[in-house]
């Protein structure tokens, strides 16, 4: 009868560094995961109007002085999305790279 005693106390005080050390390795888990960094998206310039949106972004080409970039146009009479290329701004030459039907572009990526 005296081991029963000894048995739940070891059992309890087992439990107790269990939920203790979870508690502790919760809280790291924690504190690790708020300094990873947060994904981040650049908006160059943005405008909508009469059923058309245009927003600008950096493609990730080019370097900071002549940096390249993509407009993306949104025909959302047509629902229609077209992606242009702008290589060199002083060029003034837009290249179209890729457009399509918004309604197919959602279909496709439910699958």
């Amino acid at each position: 009868m005296t081991d029963q005693p000894t048995t739940k106390r070891t059992s309890s005080t087992g439990t107790a560094v269990l939920l203790a050390t979870a508690f502790l390795l919760a809280a790291l888990v924690i504190i690790q995961a708020g300094k990873l960094p947060a994904n981040q998206a650049h908006a160059g310039t943005s405008v909508a109007s009469e059923g058309f949106s245009l927003l600008t972004v950096d493609s990730g080409r080019g370097d900071d002085l002549d940096p390249q970039e993509l407009l993306f146009v949104i025909d959302s009479r047509d629902e229609m999305l077209l992606v242009y290329e702008i290589e060199d701004a002083r060029k003034n030459v837009i290249t179209l790279r890729d457009g399509g039907s918004l309604h197919n572009l959602f279909l496709n990526a439910s699958r």
